[in-house]
């Protein structure tokens, strides 16, 4: 038994996807922040099965919020200075010096 052929037009229709895909053209006004006048940016945006346009609009806007999150940079380990560590020995002769000054001046 022969295989059944199918045309172009039944192959396109059936496409790679099996869901229910449909574009949309949005068209966005935004103020120019240069010159004060509005700009229209137009995107196509695909609806998955059903889907309306804002719910479209919420799951691009969560899918770009969740590339955008910030991870937390380690900043290099500079080591610190460690504190100067007093001899006793220097102590004692300021000690003494203070001493012999204050007997002097008596």
């Amino acid at each position: 038994m022969a295989k059944k052929q199918v045309s172009f037009a039944e192959k396109a229709r059936r496409g790679k996807h099996h869901e229910d895909l449909k574009f949309v053209k949005y068209v966005k006004s935004v103020q120019s922040e240069k010159t004060g006048s509005w700009r229209f940016n137009e995107s196509m945006i695909r609806l998955r099965g059903g889907e309306s346009l804002d719910d479209a609009l919420k799951r691009m806007d969560v899918e770009a919020k969740a590339l955008d999150i910030e991870l937390p940079t380690f900043k290099e380990s500079v080591p610190e200075p460690e504190p100067e560590v007093a001899d006793p020995r220097e102590s004692e002769v300021e000690a003494t010096a203070a001493e012999e000054t204050e007997q002097a001046g008596q």
